[in-house]
């Protein structure tokens, strides 16, 4: 996560909504896996080592979607600044 110094309060505000877009956008792509595998294979009756293929593919393959997601987000969509405008000053907000 890069930080970045001296950003307007447009440009927070832009970066707010870019970061919470991409988030909820991770969340759909995560839901969309977990749903649609679990619905698509559950009728298969294919099991691998007791449990169904439905939830080995579903709810372990959405954390590792999650987490590739999640590492993503951090390198490439979140920024690391001061949301105060002055948070340095401290002593200014009085």
């Amino acid at each position: 996560m890069k930080r970045i110094e001296g950003m307007t309060r447009e440009e927070k505000d832009a970066q707010v909504r870019r970061e919470a877009r991409a988030t909820m956008i991770l969340f759909i792509i995560c839901f969309v896996w977990n749903v649609v595998l679990a619905y698509a294979l559950s009728g298969s009756g294919i099991r691998l080592g007791g449990l169904p293929l439905w939830w080995l593919i579903s709810v372990p393959g959405m954390f590792v979607v999650a987490v590739v997601g999640v590492l993503y987000l951090l390198k490439y969509v979140f920024v690391d600044f001061d949301l105060d405008d002055n948070a340095r000053g401290g002593a200014e907000h009085e």
